[in-house]
């Protein structure tokens, strides 16, 4: 039987810990409770939730229903010599899936290890990690149509997915649909592992380690995570910005003046890195009220205690409006931001 509940404090909700009251709150299990949601209330205002991992409310109140996506369960659909068909739906810890894949054998998704969140946000955000995003190994995605309670399938090309935003973020089609499974195509033994990233090849050396296993490199990317990110009692949200891309020129007259920013070529372009950039202005560690930079990683920003989203947020454009001043560009945000 579903359970609405009101006033539903969203506190254990999001990972920055801000104090979020919700109208109506609802978890969801299965399709058919998608159903009866919106059956029961067909008009009313609605955000859709997963791990709340990559969201900042901006007011104290949410005026609407907010539906928890609770639907479990995962699959090997077809499996040959070279290659596996997964399904996982969208309640699952991400984390975890990638977990049972390895485990499986399959290969993949290990770089995406340690990324929070669920299995339902991962195309909506198509999420990377050193070297790898979702869009690489993604099959299809199954959705619940909201305006007319149709379920379809979205192929990868469908989904357009691109660094760190798809087809469903588009202002039109936001909250259009809910995803309620996603599927992935995988490599077993025969597939090289992506050890592309400096970071994962120097932690690598460091585990005396060669010839690395998908377990290694699981092991590798915790070890490196948990030196940049906060401890879990830290609010945050991880990576608050998204590293911007830009011209050679750009870059080149950025060098003039900064030469130890970070970057990686990007095609004909590149993209600066994020933390570097806030670093070389001076926010790193920097802390106004309950609100910070993290000290280990910049692109990462906190709440030490009783921030409001407000308050963060308020940050983040401060950030923005001093890399504006001193190096003439603004920081795209990753961190999906709630307004109303």
């Amino acid at each position: 039987m579903l359970d609405f509940q009101k006033n539903f404090s969203l506190r254990n909700f999001n990972t920055f810990g801000i104090n979020v009251y919700a109208h109506y709150f609802v978890n969801v299990k299965s399709i058919g409770e998608i159903q009866k949601t919106f059956c029961r209330y067909p008009y009313i205002k609605k955000f859709f939730l997963g791990n709340g991992s990559n969201i900042l409310f901006l007011k104290n109140y949410y005026q609407g229903l907010v539906i928890k996506i609770g639907i479990k369960g995962k699959k090997v659909i077809k499996e040959t010599n070279s290659q596996a068909i997964v399904q996982a739906f969208a309640g699952e810890n991400w984390n975890k899936f990638v977990g049972w894949t390895i485990k499986k054998g399959f290969i993949g998704l290990e770089n995406l290890s340690f990324i929070p969140g669920t299995v339902g946000a991962s195309p909506i955000q198509n999420i990377g990690a050193y070297g790898v995003e979702v869009k690489d190994t993604l099959l299809e995605v199954k959705v619940y149509e909201t305006d007319n309670g149709i379920i379809k399938s979205f192929t990868r090309e469908e989904c357009k997915l691109e660094y760190r935003n798809s087809f469903f973020k588009h202002p039109h089609y936001r909250n259009k649909f809910i995803v309620l499974s996603v599927t992935f195509l995988l490599g077993k033994k025969n597939k090289k592992l992506n050890t592309s990233y400096i970071e994962i090849r120097k932690e690598l050396e460091n585990m005396n380690i060669k010839q690395p296993t998908p377990y290694d490199l699981r092991k590798a990317i915790f070890n490196i995570r948990k030196r940049k990110l906060p401890k879990k009692k830290i609010g945050n949200a991880g990576s608050f910005f998204m590293n911007p891309i830009v011209g050679i020129l750009y870059l080149k007259r950025l060098q003039y003046k900064h030469p130890t920013i970070t970057y990686w070529k990007n095609k004909n372009k590149v993209k600066l890195s994020a933390s570097s950039l806030i670093e070389t202005i001076g926010w790193k560690g920097k802390k106004i009220g309950d609100v910070g930079v993290y000290e280990k990683n910049p692109i990462v920003l906190v709440n030490y205690g009783k921030a409001s989203g407000m308050d963060v947020y308020s940050f983040s454009k401060k950030i923005n409006k001093e890399l504006k001043k001193k190096l003439g560009i603004v920081l795209p945000i990753e961190v999906n931001i709630i307004k109303y």
